[in-house]
């Protein structure tokens, strides 16, 4: 990590505040200048006929049989863009792209308007057209590993696991970042109840954390070093979660230094601790 970035993100806290995001992107924009570079792409493919089901693909002309990385981005259930400016998260799919990969980042329906586990069902759905697609970017179907952050972590996690859904039979691999995967029943943040309904009966059957145990799919957990602390706990407790399941310890990452945006900011850049973890899980999950 730079060391003027490093310096810059202690003060900052463990706020996820919208105005931490933007100083983030501040931050790496320059660092990612030229990451675009012969890179296709895209944009906007609706994969559903609502305005937000919607993705975007990144790849390098030629080859076949690529890998094929789709990030869910975050947005605390009620916001969040695949491109919330020219830069991000156009990062990411320029990232994997330019490692011999297949990048899709995509839209889900939001909060309030769409409850649970609607924005899950969505991830699902692109994940269907990007297996039906796949080959037209030079990827693999049988290739797909997928990660979310933040709200997009917790409708990967529900994709993954729940057996209603049972998306951890068509990827090869998920990985979960900075994200929350059980409502509690003390949970009062009106983003998360407008996702989740308030009906307390109901929130044990929407925590994926229940359900790990439904899916043998490979599945990776990272937290920052400054996420928030309601989104810290979560990680550790999929992480034991995982142990459970697969009897041995599972892939579980603390990113020294960083905060809750900076990790997925930094793909692409000359940071790349977080980007050489998620790649080597990619390659580990398709051979």
């Amino acid at each position: 990590m730079p060391d003027d970035i490093r310096k810059a993100i202690p003060p900052l806290g463990q706020n996820a505040a919208p105005e931490n995001a933007a100083t983030i992107r501040k931050l790496y924009a320059p660092l990612l200048e030229g990451l675009m570079k012969g890179v296709e792409t895209k944009l906007d493919v609706p994969y559903g006929d609502h305005e937000r089901q919607k993705l975007d693909v990144y790849w390098k002309a030629g080859g076949s049989g690529k890998p094929v990385f789709v990030y869910i981005p975050g947005g605390g259930f009620v916001g969040g863009d695949k491109r919330s400016d020219p830069v991000f998260y156009g990062n990411v799919g320029g990232c994997v792209a330019r490692e011999g990969m297949v990048g899709v980042v995509a839209n889900y329906r939001l909060a309030p308007e769409a409850k649970w586990p609607l924005a899950a069902k969505d991830v699902e759905s692109a994940v269907k057209w990007v297996k039906a697609h796949a080959a037209e970017f030079g990827g693999d179907p049988n290739k797909i590993v997928i990660m979310g952050h933040s709200a997009g972590a917790a409708h990967v996690a529900t994709f993954l696991f729940d057996p209603d859904i049972n998306g951890g039979d068509i990827v090869a691999g998920g990985m979960l970042s900075s994200g929350p995967y059980e409502v509690r029943k003390d949970e009062s943040r009106d983003n998360v109840l407008a996702y989740f309904g308030s009906d307390t009966g109901q929130f044990d059957r929407r925590s994926s954390l229940n359900y790990v145990a439904k899916s043998k799919v490979p599945v990776a957990v990272s937290i920052a070093e400054y996420d928030p602390l309601h989104l810290i706990t979560p990680g550790y407790d999929m992480a034991r979660a995982l142990t459970l399941r697969d009897g041995k310890g599972p892939r579980v990452r603390c990113f020294d230094g960083h905060n809750h945006f900076s990790t997925v900011a930094s793909m692409g850049s000359k940071d790349d601790d977080f980007a050489k973890v998620t790649l080597e899980f990619i390659r580990t999950c398709t051979g």
